[in-house]
């Protein structure tokens, strides 16, 4: 694979003896909280009996895509690996972004110096023909998503420490390298492009700036994956899918989330069983079909956010950040035009799992979801709950 000649490389370069500044801040100490079991046959007293037509969160139909609780077609896409790519959202120049209508799940989280948020979109039972535009991976990543979906991982690459003093820490080229899935990610930076990332210029309209017209192809990352034997089926069970409401909501015709100092605020409005996006006052759509960018399910989780050993941006003397989703901690749902509180958990590289109290699975609507990452323990976002 072109991609391993570059991880020989990098590999070679990554010792000796030197120290990177100190950050700003302590990295936060990772959550080793242990995983209550969920999901019992019988619930416990004082349990909440899981809604009738449940799926999930560890058994589905075959035909059921366990990301949305949908049944499929062809259940035959559902034996292969979905497919993770890093999407901008730097700023309303990216904006619409092309593919995410098609996106089974999407991951919203900050960045360094909270400085906008990036995307993780999720592509599984469906694809698009472009995605994009593709920037560089992020420590969410690292840390969790790309083995909570068992994932092939696309990116524009990320930053590394080959310039660096002898024995500075790695940064996020090299960990991705590094990691145990290293050979299921596919990053421009070290050699993958056409077919299976592109170059567009002039998207979403013209003079877009060149580090924004990457663009990847979900059904050629499938196609490599078959190519190189590694599109097996991952275990995704984990969440859980009801078309009955649960008890225990509030109304919730639009919900905002305004993430600190740079934004953006993300508005979700309901209409017509699904949550409408908006950033910054703005309809959000698909720039691939026109369509707006609505989704079934908005899942905001609140997690540790801590600040790591290395600087993701030199120029500005910015150190990455990253968010810990172990253990677990309180989310909120929005589905069905209602708000719930729930909590979230999940250990090691599982599914992440929603369950209300009493430790009963909770089940979000079938369809898709967009998860968002708040800090509970830094700068939160400001999440108000208003009239439409």
């Amino acid at each position: 694979m072109r991609r391993l000649i570059a991880v020989c490389t990098a590999l070679l370069i990554l010792t000796a003896c030197g120290s990177a500044p100190e950050p700003d801040a302590t990295p936060a100490a990772r959550d080793a909280t242990a995983i209550p079991v969920v999901g019992a046959d019988e619930p416990a007293s004082g349990e909440e009996a899981a809604p009738a037509g449940m799926v999930g969160p560890d058994d589905y139909p075959a035909d059921t895509n366990p990301l949305t609780g949908l049944p499929v077609p062809d259940p035959a896409v559902l034996d292969r690996r979905p497919v993770l790519i890093k999407v901008s959202n730097e700023s309303a120049a990216v904006r619409p972004q092309s593919g995410l209508s098609r996106a089974d799940h999407v991951w919203e989280h900050a960045m360094e110096d909270l400085r906008g948020t990036r995307f993780t979109a999720v592509y599984y039972s469906q694809s698009a023909e472009w995605v994009g535009s593709v920037r560089s991976a992020r420590l969410l990543d690292i840390d969790h998503l790309i083995g909570m979906y068992g994932g092939l991982f696309v990116t524009s690459g990320g930053s590394s420490n080959l310039a660096d003093p002898p024995g500075s820490p790695p940064r996020i080229r090299e960990l991705l390298l590094l990691g145990p899935w290293s050979e299921r990610v596919l990053s421009n930076q070290t050699g993958v492009a056409e077919p299976i990332m592109v170059r567009i210029p002039d998207v979403p309209e013209a003079g877009t700036a060149y580090y924004h017209s990457l663009f990847a192809a979900p059904d050629e990352v499938w196609a490599w994956a078959e190519d190189n034997a590694l599109n097996q089926r991952p275990d995704l069970g984990g969440l859980a899918f009801a078309e009955a409401v649960p008890a225990g909501g509030s109304p919730a015709p639009t919900v905002t989330v305004d993430y600190p100092d740079y934004g953006p605020a993300h508005t979700w409005t309901y209409q017509d069983g699904l949550w409408l996006s908006s950033t910054d006052g703005v309809p959000d759509t698909d720039y691939l079909n026109g369509e707006r960018i609505a989704f079934a399910n908005v899942v905001i989780i609140e997690v540790g956010q801590y600040t790591a050993d290395f600087l993701e941006d030199d120029n500005a003397r910015l150190y990455a950040i990253g968010q810990t989703i172990e253990g677990e901690g309180p989310a909120r749902v929005l589905r069905d035009g209602q708000v719930f509180d729930v909590r979230w958990q999940t250990g090691g590289e599982s599914m992440i799992r929603l369950v209300a109290a009493g430790g009963t699975p909770f089940p979000l609507k079938p369809g898709t979801v967009w998860f968002m990452t708040n800090a509970a323990n830094m700068q939160a976002a400001a999440i108000t709950v208003g009239a439409e």
